[in-house]
C-alpha cells in the first residue's frame, strides 16, 4: 500500500492517523444493497426509492391555507402628474369661473354658453385625467369626476357677473344698474329718438356713470375691432390722449365701446387720433360718442421679405408705413431697420414721423431713434428742440436713452448745455465725452462748480478743462495743484500742458 506507516487526514472527521495494521479491515468488499443494516444509511450513496415512507402513529395538524396577499407597490411618476394635472386645471377654470367676470377679467363679457362651455369640456378633461391617475381604483375615480363636474357646470350659473346678454349687447352685472340704485338721469335734451336708439345700441351705462365724475369722458364706439387688436388700441388711445389708464373697453357684441377719461384734449383730439386706425364720425351731435369704423388691415405686419431688403423698391415705403402703426413695436423695428441705410426716400415724412415716436414711445424706442436721427435728421429741421424737450421731461432718476444726447452733442445745440451740465454733475463718467463736444462754451459753468465738485467730478472737470478750456482755467488749476495728490497732480499738469499749447 502507498500510504502505508503515512500519517493520513480523514476526509470527514479531519482526525489525523497512521495507516498501519491497526486501522486497516480486512475484509471481503461488497456493493450497497448486498447487505442489510441501518448504520450503512449514513453513508452517501443514491437515495432509495423502495424504501416506503415511515407512517405516524398520531393525528397530524391542519393547516388552512396561505391567504393571497395584495402587492404593495409605489405609485408611478406618470399617475402622480396625471392626478395633479387633473387638480390643477380643477383649480384653475374655478377660479376663473368665480373671479373672470370683473371688470377686466379674461370672462368679462363671455356670454353664458360660452362659460358652460369652458366648464363641460373642463369637467371632461378633469374626469379622463382623474381616472387614468387611479387605475385600480376606478369607481372612486368616476365618483371624484362626477362630483367635480357637477361643481363646475354649477359656477356659472351662480357667478353670472360679466355675462353677455345676446341680442342686445348689454353686459350682466356692469351696464345695468344694480336693484335699489336709480339709474342715471339723463337730461331732457337728449331724450330724442336718435339719441335713445343709440344709447340703446352702445348700452349708455357705463359712459353716464363715466360722465358723473368727468364731464370730459368720451365714448369711443370701435366697430369690427378685432379683440386681438383691443390692447393696442387701448394702450395707442391712452399713451397718446394722456388719459387715465383706468379707462376701460366694454364689449357689445362683435363691437367694443371704450369709455376714455381723463383725456388732456376734447373730443376731437381723440377723433384725430382714432383717424390713425379707423374712419371716425359722430353719429350724435348730443351724446359725447366717437364711431370708428376700424380698419383691421393696418395692424397687419408688411411682408417680412421685403421690410428687411434696402434694395427692394418697396423697402422704404412699407417701413414707413411700420413707423405708423400704432403698435410701439413694429414702429421700433422699422425704426431699427432704417437706421444704418441711406435716407434715400421719404426722408421729411419719416424724420417727422420719428419726432412724435420719440414723445410717445417708451425708452426702446427712443433708444433706436437716438440711433437713426444722426443719418436721417437733417439740420434746421427741428429736431434738436424735440429731443430736448424730450430729455427735459425724464424725470431725474429715469434712464435717459444715450443716444439721443449724443445727436444733441453732435449738432452742438447751445440750449442742451443746461441739460449735460445737469448729466454730467449726476455721472460724470458717462457723459463727460458727450459734454465735452460742446466746446469752449462749457468753460464757464466748468469753472464755477469746480470748487465744489467730488473727487470723481473733479478729476472729469480737470480732464474737460485741458480740452476746451482757455487762459482762464489756469488760474484754478494752478490753485488747485497744491491742494491735489499725486494723481490728480499729474491730470492738472496735463491739462495745463493742453492749454498753454493750444495758446
Amino acid at each position: 500500500m502507498e500510504l502505508r506507516d503515512r500519517m493520513v487526514e480523514c476526509g470527514t472527521c479531519e482526525h489525523r492517523f497512521r495507516v498501519n495494521d491497526e486501522v486497516v479491515v480486512r475484509a471481503k468488499k461488497f456493493y450497497p444493497g448486498e447487505r442489510r443494516g441501518t448504520s450503512l444509511d449514513t453513508f452517501a450513496r443514491v437515495p432509495r426509492t423502495t424504501s416506503a415512507p415511515s407512517q405516524s402513529t398520531f393525528q397530524t395538524i391542519q393547516y388552512a391555507p396561505e391567504p393571497v396577499h395584495r402587492t404593495i407597490e409605489p405609485t408611478s411618476p406618470l399617475r402622480l402628474v396625471l392626478g395633479f394635472s387633473a387638480v390643477l386645471i380643477a383649480v384653475i377654470v374655478v377660479l376663473m369661473l368665480i373671479f373672470g367676470g370683473s371688470p377686466g377679467g379674461v370672462l368679462y363679457g363671455a356670454s353664458q354658453s360660452k362659460r358652460l362651455m369652458l366648464a363641460g369640456f373642463s369637467a371632461v378633461i378633469t374626469g379622463v385625467l382623474l381616472i387614468a391617475a387611479n387605475p385600480r381604483a376606478r369607481g372612486r375615480a368616476m365618483v371624484a369626476a362626477v362630483l367635480t363636474a357637477a361643481g363646475l357646470i354649477s359656477l356659472p350659473f351662480i357667478f353670472t357677473n360679466g355675462v353677455s346678454v345676446i341680442g342686445s349687447g348689454a353686459v350682466a352685472g356692469d351696464d345695468v344698474p344694480e336693484p335699489g340704485i336709480p339709474a342715471p338721469e339723463v337730461p331732457k335734451s337728449l331724450e330724442d329718438e336718435s339719441a335713445e336708439a343709440l344709447k340703446r345700441e352702445v348700452v349708455y351705462e357705463p359712459l353716464a356713470r363715466a360722465l358723473e365724475t368727468d364731464p370730459k369722458a368720451v365714448g369711443l364706439w370701435l366697430r369690427g375691432l378685432r379683440e386681438f387688436h383691443r390692447l393696442q388700441v387701448r394702450d395707442y388711445i391712452v399713451r397718446n390722449s394722456g388719459a387715465d389708464p383706468s379707462s376701460h373697453m366694454y364689449p357689445r357684441s362683435a363691437d367694443y365701446l371704450m369709455v376714455v377719461t381723463g383725456a388732456k384734449g376734447d373730443i376731437n383730439d381723440l377723433a384725430r387720433l382714432c383717424q390713425r386706425f379707423g374712419e371716425v364720425r359722430r353719429p350724435s351731435d348730443t351724446l359725447p360718442i366717437l364711431e370708428v369704423m376700424v380698419k383691421n388691415d393696418s395692424f397687419q405686419e408688411g411682408p417680412l421679405e421685403k421690410l428687411t431688403d434696402p434694395t427692394n423698391p418697396g423697402f422704404y415705403e412699407l417701413n414707413k408705413r411700420e413707423l405708423e402703426s400704432i403698435d410701439l413695436e413694429r414702429a421700433r423695428n422699422a425704426v431699427n431697420r432704417l437706421a444704418p441705410v441711406e435716407p434715400k426716400f421719404y426722408r421729411k415724412d419719416i424724420v417727422k414721423r420719428m419726432g412724435e415716436l420719440v414723445q410717445e414711445g417708451d425708452f426702446a424706442i427712443q433708444f433706436e431713434i437716438g440711433k437713426a436721427l444722426p443719418k436721417w435728421s437733417e439740420p434746421g429741421d427741428g429736431m434738436e428742440a424735440v429731443v430736448l424737450g424730450v430729455l427735459e421731461k425724464i424725470p431725474a432718476d429715469g434712464e435717459v436713452p444715450q443716444p439721443l444726447v449724443t445727436f444733441l452733442a453732435s449738432r452742438k445745440d447751445m440750449a442742451a448745455i443746461s441739460l449735460l451740465d445737469r448729466l454730467w454733475l449726476q455721472d460724470p463718467n458717462k457723459w463727460e465725452e458727450n459734454y465735452g463736444t460742446f466746446g469752449p462754451e462749457i468753460e464757464d459753468k466748468v469753472l464755477a462748480r469746480f470748487p465744489q465738485t467730488t473727487i470723481t467730478q473733479r478729476m472729469s472737470a480737470v480732464r474737460l478743462l485741458g480740452k476746451v478750456g482757455t487762459a482762464k482755467s489756469v488760474p484754478v488749476l494752478e490753485k488747485a495743484v497744491s491742494e491735489a495728490d499725486a494723481e490728480m497732480k499729474l491730470l492738472i499738469q496735463r491739462a495745463l500742458e493742453a492749454i498753454r499749447g493750444r495758446k
